[in-house]
């Protein structure tokens, strides 16, 4: 029964695990797995498949590493979010793309989707930008269609103050707010005027790129400010770590590549408590000796453990059974090996 509990919280689906999973390919650290009667672990993925929940604000944040090792978590790392293809979002207000770094995504209170945070440019913010989940992803994005041909010419303005709001119309619709305490590296520039709202265009480092409407009075004249260019990269980026040698194998002891048949649980020690299960074929490296009924696992492809050698992953069994070493059977296909 306990078995059957933990297959069927591994393969739920988005929808009714969580109101709203964002899912990539990502690097992500202090993955904390609890279970009963246990420690406390604490793993780290890289460049491994992942659905994580934004939340509501919360320091934690629930995520389901997918494979080939699939598992929950809860992590107070920081999360690599982007957007999965350059879009126009905010009612066609804010143009984004996968170089902008996205801050403080977390789940809307009044419905479906999410609400960011994006630096667009060194210390300047898009806030309040209203997503639904499917234009978040967790990782790296893809290119896509160019940006929009927004007409560029006419006078320049700054922002007046450190905080702004631009609108789709004037005074209504979809909005953003723009934060930029240091000011921007590149003017605005005036497209059209209307009453006492400016329409502008402004452009930042990260390719993402602002058309709305913005009250005359929050904005001056750019003719006497001083363009100071400032870099801007995405900050979250993941820690590399050393591979780490492990002992000799013993005489009786094999230890090399092997393939685990998917939908394995995987326990904690020999018939110990079960805390992952195999997702997707992949080549494992695993311990075993001749006559034991349990094989220890001892690296999975993208996933660190919480021993002295990250490399090296413990509390790892799996039933001999389900395993296929090198050189058993049809292995050699199983593992892509010759």
């Amino acid at each position: 029964m306990r078995a059957l509990a933990v297959l069927f919280l591994l393969a739920l689906p988005a929808s009714a695990a969580a109101d709203c999973e964002v899912t990539g390919v990502a690097s992500i650290e202090r993955l904390r797995v609890r279970l009963p009667g246990q420690r406390l672990r604490t793993l780290a993925v890289t460049d491994t498949p992942v659905a994580v929940r934004p939340g509501r604000g919360n320091r934690y944040r629930d995520v389901r590493v997918l494979a080939p090792f699939a598992f929950a978590a809860r992590t107070d790392a920081p999360i690599p979010w982007t957007v999965p293809t350059p879009e126009l979002v905010a009612g066609g207000v804010l143009w984004l793309t996968p170089a902008v770094d996205l801050e403080d995504v977390r789940e809307d209170r009044e419905g479906e989707g999410v609400t960011v945070r994006a630096q667009v440019d060194a210390g300047v913010w898009i806030g309040r930008i209203h997503l639904p989940c499917g234009a978040v992803a967790v990782g790296h994005g893809e290119s896509g269609p160019p940006p929009p041909a927004w007409h560029s010419q006419g006078p320049r303005w700054m922002p007046q103050h450190d905080r702004m709001w631009i609108t789709a119309e004037p005074g209504e619709g979809p909005s953003v707010r723009l934060d930029a305490p240091e000011g921007l590296s590149t003017p605005m520039v005036e497209i059209e005027r209307r009453d006492g709202w400016v329409r502008v265009v402004a452009r930042f480092s990260s390719g993402a790129m602002i058309r709305g409407w913005v009250r005359h009075v929050d904005l001056r004249a750019a003719e006497d400010a001083r363009v100071v260019e400032r870099p801007f990269r995405r900050s979250t980026e993941h820690s590399r770590h050393a591979l780490c040698r492990r002992r000799p194998p013993r005489q009786d002891e094999y230890v090399g590549p092997a393939h685990i048949t998917v939908g394995t649980l995987v326990h904690t020690s020999r018939d110990g408590t079960e805390w992952a299960s195999v997702s997707e074929p992949s080549i494992f490296t695993v311990s075993w000796r001749p006559g034991d009924r349990w094989v220890r696992v001892v690296h999975v492809p993208g996933l660190r453990g919480d021993g002295r050698c990250a490399e090296v992953i413990r509390r790892a069994w799996v039933p001999r059974s389900a395993v296929s070493l090198q050189g058993e059977r049809s292995s050699g296909i199983l593992l892509g090996l010759e």
